[in-house]
């Protein structure tokens, strides 16, 4: 399911930033108070990392609503999650994908069970995915944006379209399996209305890669639309994507007078997006349900990832809530697995993107690294890494 939702937050910062010259200061504003008021969402403990132009962790949640039965628009799994940090200081972005099959520990109320990462939303809604991601990663979570699935059709439409590479050697459809989806994508390079962009995202089934294949494709698009946003000089484009967001999107990030200086602030750094994707291995449990589980290793790999994108100290040792693949099994994972595809993009004035690096593959051997699930010391085992 694809839910691209960070192209939503650009579009609020490149909206801000030519709004006041060219749309009309009162016109602007008034657009700026009505999208505010039928967005935010808070939860009256937010940090102050906006007023200050920190930098600042951004949880992205795409709902799936199902087809359309559902009459909460917010109801379901959150089955698109992105972890991005933006860092004005280094003018840099890290987009990483978690796998929503990620077996972890999600506590509520006192009690805790063991569920797929993207229950935390179905159980608790927004807030309880966040503190949930917040301990996988071992790290604070400063917003949260929210979009369900219309958002982003009304939102790729917005922008006049996205152009992408379908790199997979078939047609992408999704019909036999959600017949309501019709649109489909040919091989290689083509351009995608908002009903084209879905399906190119949603498909996973036919994928090589499965779910991230499909995690793949929805970062491509994200960084598209981010292009195409910031190559938009048509007032009547920007009032579609005020339009698309505010109809589709909940956020803690409150859009007024006060904080569109700050918000400002960010645009460089989304100029510069580096992409990564948290991975696990497959395991069927005594539920008979299938499972991504995380190696440890790989895991704190990850954490540190996030870490030094904001500028923040690097960790030696492991805390999470996540089931680690260690406690099920008792070793380390041993078959070569593509763990970490790192790629920067690079956006351009001009809308164009450049691309490089990615396909790092890391393979576990011998070494010591230590680790804790719920303050619980798990003893050494070995890892290291074969590149």
């Amino acid at each position: 399911m694809i839910k691209k939702i960070i192209g939503m937050f650009l579009a609020l910062l490149v909206v801000t930033a030519i709004g006041v010259g060219t749309y009309g200061a009162t016109i602007y504003f008034q657009s700026i108070g009505l999208l505010s008021s039928k967005t935010y969402k808070g939860f009256g403990n937010e940090t102050d990392v906006i007023s200050a132009t920190k930098p600042m962790t951004i949880l992205f949640l795409g709902v799936d609503t199902g087809t359309g039965s559902r009459s909460d628009k917010w109801e379901g799994n959150s089955d698109t999650m992105l972890l991005v940090t933006v860092n004005p200081l280094t003018k840099k972005t890290t987009m990483m994908s978690l796998e929503r099959d990620i077996l972890t520990e999600i506590g509520e109320d006192g009690e805790t069970m063991q569920a797929k990462l993207n229950a935390a939303y179905a159980t608790g809604g927004a807030k309880l995915a966040i503190s949930t991601i917040q301990d996988l990663m071992n790290i604070t979570i400063d917003r949260y944006v929210m979009i369900n699935m219309e958002g982003l059709v009304q939102l790729v439409n917005a922008v006049g379209g996205v152009e992408v590479n379908n790199t997979l050697g078939f047609t992408i459809s999704i019909e036999e399996q959600e017949p309501e989806y019709t649109s489909t994508i040919d091989p290689g390079k083509q351009k995608l209305n908002g009903d084209q962009a879905l399906v190119y995202a949603r498909m996973r089934y036919q994928d090589p890669e499965g779910d991230y294949g499909r995690q793949k494709r929805q970062r491509e698009v994200i960084q598209k639309v981010i292009a195409k946003v910031l190559s938009l000089n048509s007032i009547s484009n920007y009032q579609e994507i005020l339009q698309a967001v505010s109809d589709n999107m909940q956020t803690n990030i409150e859009i007024s007078n006060n904080t569109i200086p700050q918000l400002l602030g960010y645009q460089d750094a989304l100029k510069n997006i580096e992409s990564q994707q948290l991975r696990g291995e497959d395991a069927t449990l005594a539920d008979g349900g299938s499972y991504q589980v995380v190696t440890s290793d790989h895991l704190l790999e990850m954490q540190n990832v996030l870490r030094e994108s904001l500028g923040l100290d690097t960790l030696t040792s492991l805390k999470t809530n996540a089931v680690l693949y260690e406690n099920l099994y008792g070793m380390a994972a041993s078959p070569a697995v593509n763990y970490f595809d790192a790629s920067t993009t690079s956006i351009y004035d001009n809308g164009a993107t450049q691309t490089s690096g990615g396909s790092q593959v890391g393979s576990y051997e011998t070494a010591d690294t230590p680790y804790t699930t719920n303050q619980t010391v798990i003893p050494d085992y070995s890892v290291s890494y074969s590149q």
